[in-house]
Order: C-alpha cells, then structure tokens, then sequence
C-alpha cells in the first residue's frame, strides 16, 4: 500500500519507520524541513529506541522517503495517515488548528487528484466533535462525498514514549473507526504479521477509546501514589502491597468493576473507603482522588433519581430489584433504596419486586438501614413482578433477573422502562432508556 504520513513526531516518525518496516510504500511529509532532510536521509527527528535501524534500512530501501509538499504525496498515495499534534488550549481543549490546516491540504490535494477511491486515516487524539468538523473539512475542500469517493477513519494510537517501537510491532489493541466499508478494508491491509485483536467501531467510539485509557492510566497512577501515602504514614511498604494486588487478576487487574451501570454501595465499599478518608483526615493526609470517589458516587445516584422524575405525567414506579447486587438481600447502601427514598419524598407512587427479599426474613443491620429509609417497605414489596410492572408507569430495571422473567412480563407500549444494568431482553421495548447506553 503506498501510504502517506502527515506529522513526522513522535507518532508519526514511528509509524513512517514501522509501515515501511512492514513493506508499504511510505511518504512522510512535514513543514519542518529539518525533519523532512533528516528523514530523507535516514537519520530520526526524534529519540526513540530502536527506531533509528529501522529507519535506515527503511530509507535505504527506497520504502521511505520524506517531502514537504503535500500535493505530491497525496497523489502517490492511497491513503494519508494524520499524526499531527493536539496541544491543549489555556481552556483545557485542545488545539486543532494544525489539524484543521492539514486536513484542508489534504482535502485540496485530493480534489486535484483525479478518480478513485482515497482514505484519510486520522491517528490524532482528539474528540468525537472535532472528528466531525474533520469530515466536514475534508468532504468540503475534496468536492467528494464522504463514504463514496473518500473515506475517513479514526485510528487511535497506542504508542509509549520509549518503546513506541516495539509498541507498534505489539499493541495493545487496533482500533478502526471508519465511516465506510472501503476504508475499513484497506485499515484491514496495514498491519501484515501484526498479531493483536482488532476492533471495527463507530468514529466516535474509536476517538473516546483513546481518551478512556489515557484517564485510566492516570487514574491509575494517582491510586497508586495515594495508596502510596497510607502505606508511608502506617509505615508499610506500599511497593510491596501494590505487588499482592497486581496480582489479583480476577477482580483488580481485570474488566471487573469497569462496566458503565449502577453507582456502588453494599456493606463493604463504601464503609472501607469511609475508614480510609477518615484515616487520612486523622493524620492530615491528602488523598483527593479517594475523596472525590463518594462524591461522584453520591452524584450519580442523585442524577438517576432525577431522570426518572423527569419523566413527564408518570407517578408510579416500579423498582425491579432492591438489594444492591443480585442473588443476595443485603439492601445496605443499596444506590435503589436511596432512589427509592428519595422518589417517596417527591410523593411518587413506588412498589417494589425483589425475589431475594422478604421483609419477613431481614435480620440486623440490613433490616435497620431498610426501615429507616424506607419506613413502609414491607408495604412497598412485592413477590409478584407482573403486579408490580401492571401498576407502574415507570419501569426501573436493578436485577437482570431471567430471560422468561422478562418474556412474561406485562410490559406495555406505554411503560418508560428505565434499565440501570444492561438488560438485552428489554431493548426492544417501545420506551426504553438504558443509563448510559
């Protein structure tokens, strides 16, 4: 494939290096001349491992080479590649200017370039809005229509600094998010002998991906420094604990825990997290990220309650499952009791199913946390979940439940269902919502 390569950096040095390494034809072009003299002549724009052999052989073997002019490289190619850089505003957004610059290049160049299909594969970090003002750009200055003559994708990068090299010949994932067929087969054609699990989304989920683990990259980082902080004030060695919970690849290195759906409670998170924070302001520690976690937890309940109360002309609701997690009856600090609490203040009409929950049977402390947000529950439950969906206007969705639950239930084209936990049964219903799907 003859490929052209805009932003000689650090993306996009490597990836001019490495697709040549793979056997395409590869144009890199810059307007720094320094770095399109330095590349013509083998020699890398930047200090990265491994990437200066690779380079040489490259050049040498007339599989790369570098220009500033981007008419010409659009016209020997069959896609470009952009790796130009998004610096941050004083506002915290990013800078597209030089994005928007070459895309224009690009968009005239490919208008002058005649007949045939040509993709724009776009590897610069940036949001799902300024992908599509890129679009935009690039269909307007082409004269094309996106999807028939030229085709965009978003495919974001996964390169470290310092081993960016062996990153691309091993990533972590591939990630296309292409806006036609075409595209995403030629997105197909670049990566041969490249063993990794490829995924073909949306733009816009291809763009939020990138995002998604820079933040949890650094969400990492910074749970592991406060950690850090404990551990010196209890004069633990927190190398040495952060070693055992690494290793835990069931529950902490792993997908559990990262699914978007319901906010935590139970017996254990929030009270454990409680223990710390109160820890930390004993001893004058500063752990902000551990404090802001109740917050946001606390904020995401509220903001449930609020979307169902938002439902226009209904006042009766019908909560699907009270406990915090499925298969047991511990309602402590369950996020429904508190909507459920919260709904009754605003004088909503509110029954409840739960097949594991019998007011008869609560003992302890589960039964004292209920009762005292909920005064009347025994009142409010039920064990007949299609009673309880007849007599709702509002269908709020907290257990899964079974597939022939849902198959008998009584749900009416009228019924708003609600569904905090991923129900694939109830998606086909006339009003469904699901929380953040």
């Amino acid at each position: 494939m003859r490929i052209s390569v805009f932003g000689l950096g650090y993306v996009g040095a490597v990836s001019s290096a490495c697709l040549a390494a793979l056997g395409h034809e590869v144009i890199g072009v810059d307007v720094v001349e320094e770095k399109v003299r330095r590349m013509a002549r083998g020699e890398s724009p930047i200090i990265e491992p491994g990437i200066d052999t690779i380079l040489k052989a490259a050049v040498a073997s007339s599989k790369l080479r570098a220009t500033g002019d981007v008419s010409a490289a659009v016209q020997e190619s069959d896609v470009s590649m952009v790796c130009v850089g998004t610096p941050s505003l004083s506002s915290g957004g990013i800078d597209t200017r030089y994005l928007q610059r070459v895309f224009r290049q690009i968009g005239s160049a490919v208008r002058g370039r005649g007949g045939g299909f040509f993709a724009v594969m776009n590897r610069s970090t940036c949001l799902p809005a300024v992908h599509n003002s890129l679009m935009a750009t690039l269909a307007e200055t082409s004269g094309r229509t996106l999807g028939d003559q030229v085709g965009y994708v978003c495919h974001p990068e996964f390169l470290r600094e310092g081993t960016a090299v062996a990153d691309f010949f091993s990533p972590p994932k591939i990630i296309f998010g292409a806006n036609d067929e075409r595209s995403r087969g030629l997105g197909q054609e670049l990566y041969p002998g490249i063993e990794a699990e490829t995924f073909n989304v949306s733009v816009a989920t291809a763009a939020m991906a990138k995002y998604a683990d820079n933040c949890f990259h650094a969400l990492k980082v910074t749970f592991g420094n406060e950690i850090g902080i404990i551990c010196k004030e209890l004069d633990i060695d927190s190398r040495e604990l952060m070693r055992v919970f690494c290793r835990d690849r069931k529950l902490n290195i792993s997908d559990k825990y990262l699914t978007p759906g319901n906010p935590f409670g139970g017996s254990c998170l929030p009270k454990d997290l409680r223990a710390l924070l109160d820890l930390s302001r004993s001893s004058a520690l500063s752990i902000p990220m551990h404090s802001g976690i109740l917050e946001s937890n606390r904020q995401q309940v509220e903001r449930i309650a609020e979307r169902i109360l938002g439902k226009n002309g209904r006042q009766s609701v019908g909560l699907i499952g009270l406990s915090f997690k499925e298969g047991t009856d511990d309602v402590r600090e369950s996020p429904v009791v508190t909507i459920a609490e919260y709904l009754l203040g605003k004088g909503i009409r509110v029954r409840i199913y739960d097949s594991h929950l019998a007011f008869a049977n609560m003992t302890g402390s589960n039964k004292n946390f209920a009762v005292e947000a909920i005064p009347h529950l025994a009142e409010l439950l039920s064990d007949d979940l299609n009673s309880v969906v007849r007599d709702s206007q509002i269908i709020v969705v907290n257990h899964r439940l079974t597939p022939e639950h849902w198959r008998r239930a009584p749900l009416r084209p009228e019924h708003a269902t609600f569904d905090l936990t991923g129900v694939s049964e109830l998606r086909s219903a006339a009003n469904y919502e699901g929380l953040y799907w």
